[in-house]
C-alpha cells in the first residue's frame, strides 16, 4: 500500500460536521472527508481538496532545506487520536494555512530544484525511492504547484486545511 498525504480545505460548515462526526463516529468522519475531498463527480479536478501521491516526502525533504514557517506536509494539530490510513488528521489553522501561502508563493520550485540531490535523497531512504529516475524532479514540480494552488486559494477564502496520510 502507498502512503499518501490529503488535503481537504474546510468551509467553517465542513468543519463543524466534521468535529461532530469525529465525536460520535471516526470513520464516518473519515469517509466524510475523503468525499468532499474528491468534490463533485462532474469536476475534472476538485478544487477542495487534493493529494500528493507519494511525492509528499521529496517535498517535505526539500521545503525543509528553506526552513519553512509551516510544515505542510506533517504539520497542524490532530483533530483525533484516531488514525485515517498512517495517522491522524491534522489541522492547518487559517493562520497557519495564510502563513503557508505566502511562503509557497514566495518560493518557485526552482529554488527547491537548487536543492534537489538524487543520491543524497536515495542515502536518506526519502520515501519512495526514486529520486534517481528522470522523471522524479517534474513529478516533484507538479505537485508542489498543485500544493502552492490549494494553499493559496485555501488562504484567499480563510479556511483551514486538513491534512491525512492515507
Amino acid at each position: 500500500m502507498s502512503m499518501i498525504t490529503n488535503y481537504l480545505r474546510l468551509r467553517p460548515h465542513e468543519l463543524a460536521e466534521l468535529r461532530r462526526l469525529l465525536d460520535g463516529d471516526p470513520d464516518d468522519a473519515a469517509e466524510y472527508a475523503a468525499d468532499l475531498r474528491m468534490g463533485d463527480l462532474d469536476e475534472e479536478v476538485s478544487s477542495r481538496g487534493m493529494d500528493t501521491d507519494k511525492a509528499w516526502a521529496g517535498l517535505q525533504y526539500l521545503l525543509a532545506k528553506l526552513s519553512p514557517p509551516v510544515d505542510v506536509i506533517s504539520g497542524g494539530e490532530p483533530m483525533t487520536d484516531d488514525r485515517w490510513g498512517y495517522d491522524s488528521p491534522r489541522l492547518l489553522s487559517t493562520d497557519a494555512v495564510a502563513d503557508a501561502a505566502l511562503f509557497l508563493e514566495a518560493t518557485s520550485f526552482a529554488s527547491l530544484a537548487e536543492h534537489y540531490d538524487p543520491t543524497e535523497m536515495i542515502s536518506a531512504k526519502v520515501y519512495p525511492v526514486i529520486w534517481d529516475q528522470d522523471w522524479a524532479l517534474s513529478y516533484l514540480e507538479d505537485y508542489y504547484s498543485g500544493l502552492v494552488a490549494l494553499f493559496r486559494v485555501a488562504a484567499a477564502d480563510r479556511e483551514p486545511i486538513l491534512v491525512w496520510m492515507g
